[in-house]
């Protein structure tokens, strides 16, 4: 199945045309460990990751981790009583921000490994959710194979441990095919943003393969609805949920057992 993408709000405040992507996953979104998105072409991580955060508010949470990258903090709007680790380099000095803020260099994987584990831990046990895009900055500026993989297995161990959710994104054409290979390893739900030049529209296509359900769904803005939404106040009144929710799919979609 497919959805239109100017059928969903593209208001800053409500999502953008990427969401509907994100509802293709078969579990509620906190069943799920590790979660790599992987964007091919103009995407937009800013636009994925703001979905990210505007559906994380009906989540049964009460703060997140924010691992910024690329993407600063300021592109976005976190929820109150977020937590953030940005990996950059940048002169802390003249920055302010509202939120609890560490800025680590994305060469220094044990002081991010730390970071992490540090901002993660709350009085009741630990931050649910992690989102970000931090992966570019570290995979882009690490040179050593064995010591990326060895901290990339110990985040992602870390994170299964704690019964956390991490959704990631990483950009293709940034980095050695080799390395992003190695995110797709540990990830339980693999989803693949592509832009495709298609005059005189720009289609995007996200292709989900769920580790943990075994299957493998296509999303394109560009085909047709089976039911499109004629009012735009009804799918704001929804309850948003990562996940498949009955009110929005009517059909299940292509599935390759």
């Amino acid at each position: 199945m497919s959805l239109k993408t100017h059928n969903f709000p593209t208001d800053p405040d409500t999502g953008s045309g990427t969401l509907p992507a994100l509802l293709q996953l078969r579990r509620p979104f906190l069943d799920y460990r590790i979660v790599i998105a992987i964007l091919k072409g103009d995407i937009g991580a800013t636009n994925i990751l703001k979905d990210a955060l505007k559906i994380s508010e009906n989540l049964p949470i009460n703060n997140m981790l924010l691992a910024l990258g690329p993407t600063t903090p300021l592109s976005l709007r976190p929820p109150n009583g977020s937590r953030i680790l940005w990996a950059t380099y940048t002169d802390r000095t003249n920055l302010q921000y509202p939120h609890r803020l560490t800025i680590v260099p994305p060469n220094q994987l044990t002081d991010i490994s730390l970071g992490l584990e540090k901002l993660s831990q709350t009085r009741t046990g630990r931050v649910p959710l992690l989102v970000g895009d931090f992966l570019d900055n570290v995979l882009s500026v690490s040179a050593d194979p064995a010591g990326l993989y060895s901290f990339l297995c110990k985040l992602f161990t870390r994170i299964r441990i704690n019964h956390q959710t991490a959704f990631f994104l990483a950009t293709e054409e940034m980095h050695d095919p080799k390395k992003t290979a190695a995110l797709k390893r540990f990830a339980d739900v693999v989803i693949e943003y592509r832009s495709i030049q298609d005059p005189p529209n720009q289609r995007i296509e996200a292709r989900v393969l769920d580790h943990l359900q075994n299957q493998y769904d296509i999303w394109d803005s560009s085909e047709n609805s089976d039911m499109e939404f004629q009012d735009q106040k009804r799918f704001e009144k929804q309850d948003w949920m990562i996940g498949r929710h009955r009110d929005f799919l009517a059909k299940e979609n292509l599935v390759v057992s």
